[in-house]
């Protein structure tokens, strides 16, 4: 299988559709298509999808992270916070590095998981 068409999300800009046999079997950030390496005609496989959901998982950390930040978080209890909201600790770690990089956070990512501490 492979991918036949990249279509952005009519709702959602910043998401794009990836269509294999005719029917849209994910999406993935916009941004991240590049980074990915989607292009039309390029395999379908379950590497290639594993990566996909993995930067969805992300992108979905990332926004919940810029709501609790707009809400007044400290960003020293984003991990605690998106874990309670369910958030995956690869997808809260990645997303967390992805805010540092992009100027949001000013203290380096905490990439450990000793959140005991605060609870």
């Amino acid at each position: 299988m492979n991918i036949e068409a990249l279509r952005t999300e009519p709702d959602d800009p910043g998401l794009t559709g990836v269509v294999v046999e005719g029917r849209i079997v994910s999406v993935v950030p916009t941004h991240d298509i590049e980074a990915l390496g989607l292009a039309v005609g390029q395999p379908w496989d379950q590497a290639t999808q594993s990566r996909v959901e993995h930067s969805l998982l992300v992108d979905r950390a990332r926004r919940d992270a810029l709501i609790l930040l707009a809400d007044g978080v400290p960003e020293q209890l984003l991990n605690q916070r998106l874990k309670a909201q369910e958030h995956s600790p690869e997808a809260i770690t990645d997303a967390i590095k992805h805010l540092h990089a992009d100027g949001w956070l000013t203290s380096p990512p905490f990439l450990g998981t000793d959140s005991e501490s605060d609870s």
